[in-house]
């Protein structure tokens, strides 16, 4: 696989990201806290068979922070920018935990950019704790994210969303001990954290939007996410249109890094399928 590393200029935003393979484009998109790191496992499989482009989210990564509401309608008004920008459509997207949420608001406003989408661990089907619990987690988290952290702390925390921790890749472990030195990037998640919460108070709203959803979806879920339980499977076979549902057992939140050649058959037989 030749991987490229490339930018592309949104508005006033400078986006990195990084693309390989040729053929009909795939967009992948990481969850929150992370980076297009997420995906070095799977893009040299999956770029054995499309064009795979994963940009690093505004605010994360390699791209540029610039002063933005950092919510899930932000960042889908973002992939559809960034889908135009490069001239692309028809497009394939998988997205992790925030990045399946993100996928699916963009398919809604824009639905002719988008053919099939892969939702891994997705938010937007996990409804958040209830008041005050809510605000003392964000607190909790806040704080959390707030004390310096060794690397040993950091990646054990990373770690954490793993059914077995020997699958952690160091360089995603890397990119997040680089963002915990900088005030700005600590301050984009916090942003990020605190929006996610407040779009999981209204689910119904958004739940009752799927229904008109175009694109195919294929939902692959870890059966020992500590984060987004898999029983909320159950609430995206109900209201999706007819989606595939896959559970991986012995894998946590992560199913593209933790098992990436399981994770890359699936995706590529949905995407392959009529």
């Amino acid at each position: 696989m030749q991987l490229h590393e490339r930018t592309a200029a949104i508005g006033d935003t400078e986006i990195f990201y990084r693309e390989a393979g040729t053929g009909s484009p795939l967009l992948l998109l990481h969850g929150f806290g992370h980076s297009s790191t997420a995906w070095l496992r799977t893009m040299p499989i999956l770029s054995a068979h499309h064009k795979t482009l994963a940009p690093d989210l505004p605010g994360y990564g390699r791209s540029s922070i610039v002063l933005a509401p950092y919510d899930p309608p932000y960042f889908a008004t973002f992939v559809i920018d960034f889908l135009e920008r490069l001239e692309l459509s028809g497009v394939d997207v998988v997205g992790n935990s925030l990045g399946g949420l993100i996928s699916l608001l963009a398919a809604l406003e824009q639905p002719d950019l988008f053919r099939k989408i892969v939702l891994v661990d997705p938010a937007g089907f996990t409804k958040g704790p209830i008041p005050p619990l809510d605000d003392a987690l964000l607190a909790l988290m806040g704080f959390w994210l707030s004390l310096p952290r060794s690397r040993a702390l950091i990646r054990a925390g990373y770690a954490s969303g793993f059914f077995d921790a020997g699958h952690v890749d160091e360089e995603s472990v890397t990119e997040i001990v680089a963002r915990s030195t900088h005030p700005e990037a600590l301050q984009v998640s916090s942003r990020t954290l605190h929006e996610m919460f407040h779009f999981s108070r209204h689910l119904d709203r958004f739940h009752a939007r799927l229904a008109s959803l175009k694109p195919s979806t294929l939902v692959v879920w870890g059966q020992k996410d500590p984060v987004l339980p898999a029983k909320d499977a159950n609430t995206a076979r109900r209201v999706l249109p007819a989606p595939r549902i896959e559970v991986l057992e012995r894998c946590g939140h992560l199913p593209h890094i933790e098992l990436p050649t399981t994770f890359s058959s699936l995706v590529l037989n949905f995407l392959d399928a009529a």
